[in-house]
């Protein structure tokens, strides 16, 4: 029997005490020191590791942000002319939409009020980017297309995303933008068929 000294690892303190010889033999093993974690990456989840529902959400909202800034490049327009967010929008909606459109349509269409619709859609027919037509089924009513004028603008604003996709994409081969391209497309339709997943 000896007396020997240990370290309290919570106070850093030295007290005095005694051991037998076997307990002192098994003080001066070691254990093998516990390996590195992995490297996280920015999103929190290790290199590898399947991406979260968290991680997909965050990824598309900044993508759509990044869109969404983009805006409606100042050369399709003329001077002083302006067309803001929600205008556009309502544009690439008629021109996605089967034939011209009644206003009540279009508000069914784009989830907002009609008087909302209305006003914006007035602003449309007034800078010649939407053409008003009378309702061949209903005289009291009027359907709206898209005028020449209007997908002039909307092809500007489309070639201007396309540049910059085309400038993001760079470094990605083509069977990585294909098989991006169609995991979004299996993901815009299968969100259809999810309650609270949204329209068409």
């Amino acid at each position: 029997m000896y007396q020997a000294v240990s370290l309290d690892p919570a106070r850093g303190a030295v007290e005095a005490g005694t051991r037998t010889d076997a307990a002192n033999d098994m003080a001066t093993t070691t254990t093998d020191p516990e390996p590195p974690a992995k490297a996280r990456r920015p999103g929190g989840e290790r290199k590898g590791a399947p991406a979260s529902v968290e991680d997909l959400e965050r990824a598309l909202v900044s993508v759509a942000r990044t869109i969404l800034r983009l805006g409606v490049p100042p050369h399709a327009l003329h001077e002083g002319e302006r067309i803001d967010r929600s205008g556009y929008w309502m544009l690439n909606r008629l021109d996605e939409s089967a034939g011209p459109q009644r206003l009540s349509d279009l508000a069914a269409l784009l989830e907002l009020d009609l008087s909302t619709v209305s006003r914006q859609a007035k602003q449309l027919v007034d800078g010649g980017l939407v053409t008003r037509v009378a309702d061949p089924a209903d005289g009291r009513a009027c359907r709206l297309s898209v005028s020449e004028r209007g997908r002039n603008v909307l092809e500007a604003v489309r070639a201007a995303r396309h540049q910059v996709l085309r400038r993001a994409l760079e470094g990605w081969s083509a069977a990585e933008r294909g098989a991006l391209t169609g995991a979004l497309a299996r993901l815009a339709a299968d969100m259809q068929g999810v309650p609270g997943g949204g329209a068409a």
